[in-house]
C-alpha cells in the first residue's frame, strides 16, 4: 500500500516518543510531528517519575512480593471505581515490563530513590536519575539512532481520514502525510483556557490564582483532532492540581507541619502534611478554599529549607501581611473577623489544638509533624487554594489496546492514543508520584507496538 509512513506519532513526549522507538522496533516506518521547536514537551520538564509494581528495582531494595494485582486493587479503590478497569488493568499489569524495557534502553531507576508515592505505603514510585529531562534524552536517542524522522515547529490541524473513517494521515497547513495508523500523543490541555474552561471547572474556579507548570504547547490538540474524527471524551473534571497561598509561582508541593488549616467554620478538616494527591479535593470540599492559621512565635521560626523556600518563610510572610496579602490581627476574635471565619469555632480549635501541643499529641487528626502552639500574637490567616495545574486527566476514550474509542463504543481505526492526552484512565485523586508518567511509557509503548501491526496488516 502506497503511503509515506507506517505510523505518525503526533507529539513527541515520552509517550510520543515511547511510541514511535516500540512502532519502529516492530518494523514499522515512523515519523513524530511535533508543535514545539524541541522534542519533550511537558515530559521534559517533569520529574519522570515511574509509578509501577512487581519492578527489578524494587526486589533490588528489598520490597519483595509486591504485585500488578495489589496496584490494581489499590489504584482501583482510590479512584472509588470511576475509571476504566480494562485501561487500568493493562497498566498494572505492563508497569513493571515497560520500567524493565526503559531500563534495557538506558534508563537509570536507583533502588535507593524508590518510595511510596501517593497515599499508599507499598514503595512504587521510582524515580530516574536526571529526571524526566534525561528519561526523554534516552528515548530520543533511540529515536535518532533508528532513524525516525521528526518534524518540529509544526501543528497538526486535522486527521485524514478514508470513505470509510479509517484515519489515513494527517494534515499541517496544506501539507499532507498518508500513513497505516495514527497516534495521539499530544499531551493536555494545561494552556488552553477555553478548555480549562469547558473540561476543568475545579481549575477554572481557581480564577486568576491559576498557573500551568507544562509546556506551552500543551492546548489539547489530540481532544479536538480526535473528536473531529468520531473520538469521545472521558474523565471531565480530572486533573492535578497542588494547594498554594498564591504568592509567586513557585512551585512547593506541600504545606509545613506548625501551621493548622480551618474552614470558615474555624474547624480543621485534616492533617496538614496530608499528602498532595487528595490535598486540593479536601480544599474543593471546604468551598474550594481554606486559611492557614498561626502565630507570631510560627511566623518569626519559619526559616527556608529544602522543602520550604518560597512561601513559608519568615520575611516572605512578614512582607505579605504587610502588603495585605495575608490577613494579621492581634487577636484570633479579630483574625476571624478580618478572614470571615467563625470566631468562635476558631477560638475553639485553638483551645484544642494548644492543648494537643502541649501534651504531645494530635488528637483529632494524629498528624505526626512538630506542632506548635496558636498563643502569641499578632496572629495570621493565609488562604490556601488549589490552583497549580500540573496536568490534564480529561482526554480521549481509549480501549485497554490504545484505541480511541467512538460514541459507539467501537474502535475508529487507524487511531491510538497515549499519554496525558488519554481521558478514562485517572480519577478524582491521583494515584501518586509517577502515576501520570508511567502511563505515558506504558500505553506510548503499547500503542506503538499495536499501530505498527495494524499498518502492517493493512498490507496483507
Amino acid at each position: 500500500m502506497a503511503r509515506d509512513y507506517d505510523v505518525i506519532v503526533v507529539g513527541s513526549g515520552a509517550a510520543g516518543l515511547a511510541a514511535a522507538v516500540a512502532a519502529s522496533d516492530a518494523g514499522a516506518s515512523v515519523l513524530v510531528v511535533e508543535s514545539e521547536k524541541k522534542v519533550g514537551g511537558s515530559s521534559r520538564l517533569s520529574g519522570g517519575h515511574f509509578y509501577a509494581a512487581g519492578t527489578s528495582v524494587q526486589r533490588a531494595a528489598g520490597v519483595n512480593g509486591d504485585t500488578a494485582d495489589a496496584m490494581f486493587e489499590h489504584y482501583m479503590t482510590l479512584a472509588q471505581w470511576l475509571v476504566d478497569p480494562a485501561v487500568v488493568r493493562r497498566y498494572c499489569d505492563l508497569s513493571a515490563p515497560t520500567l524493565e524495557w526503559m531500563l534495557g534502553l538506558g534508563v537509570k531507576y536507583p533502588k535507593e530513590g524508590l518510595y511510596a508515592s501517593g497515599v499508599g505505603s507499598v514503595p512504587r514510585g521510582h524515580p530516574p536519575e536526571g529526571d524526566g529531562e534525561e528519561v526523554i534524552n534516552v528515548l530520543d536517542g533511540h529515536r535518532s539512532n533508528k532513524g525516525i524522522d521528526v518534524v518540529l515547529n509544526s501543528r497538526v490541524t486535522a486527521l485524514v481520514t478514508n470513505d470509510e473513517g479509517r484515519v489515513t494521515g494527517v494534515r499541517i497547513g496544506d501539507d499532507e502525510a498518508t500513513c497505516g495508523a495514527v497516534i495521539m500523543a499530544t499531551g493536555g490541555f494545561g494552556n488552553n483556557p477555553e478548555m480549562i474552561q469547558k473540561y476543568l471547572p475545579q481549575a477554572a474556579a481557581g480564577g486568576d490564582w491559576n498557573w500551568y507548570i507544562g509546556a506551552d504547547g500543551a492546548r489539547g490538540d489530540g481532544l479536538t483532532l480526535g473528536q473531529a474524527v468520531g473520538g469521545v471524551i472521558d474523565g471531565h473534571d480530572r486533573a492535578l492540581i497542588l494547594a498554594t497561598p498564591g504568592f509567586s509561582r513557585d512551585l512547593e508541593v506541600a504545606l509545613p507541619g506548625w501551621l493548622v488549616m480551618v474552614n470558615k467554620d474555624g474547624r480543621r478538616f485534616c492533617d496538614e502534611t496530608v499528602n498532595y494527591t487528595v490535598m486540593a479535593g479536601l480544599l474543593n470540599k471546604q468551598g474550594g478554599s481554606a486559611y492557614a492559621i498561626f502565630d507570631e512565635d510560627s511566623r518569626a521560626a519559619a526559616k527556608r529549607s529544602p522543602q520550604f523556600q518560597a512561601y513559608w518563610v519568615n520575611d516572605v510572610l512578614q512582607q505579605k501581611a504587610e502588603d495585605g496579602r495575608i490577613f494579621r490581627a492581634d487577636t484570633l476574635a479579630k483574625l476571624a473577623a478580618k478572614a470571615g471565619i467563625d470566631p468562635e469555632g476558631l477560638e475553639g480549635m485553638a483551645e484544642r489544638y494548644n492543648a494537643d501541643v502541649d501534651a504531645g499529641q494530635d488528637t483529632a487528626f494524629f498528624k505526626k509533624a512538630k506542632m506548635a502552639p496558636i498563643r502569641k500574637g499578632p496572629f495570621y490567616a493565609v488562604e490556601i487554594r488549589p490552583a497549580i495545574l500540573c496536568w490534564t486527566g480529561t482526554g480521549l476514550r481509549i480501549n485497554a489496546d490504545t484505541c480511541v474509542m467512538n460514541k459507539a463504543d467501537k474502535p475508529i481505526r487507524g487511531l491510538y492514543a497515549a499519554g496525558e492526552t488519554v481521558g478514562n484512565l485517572h480519577g478524582d485523586r491521583y494515584i501518586g508520584g509517577g502515576g501520570s508518567y508511567g502511563p505515558c511509557l506504558v500505553f506510548g509503548k503499547l500503542a506503538g507496538e499495536n499501530a505498527a501491526k495494524y499498518a502492517k496488516e493493512l498490507n496483507e
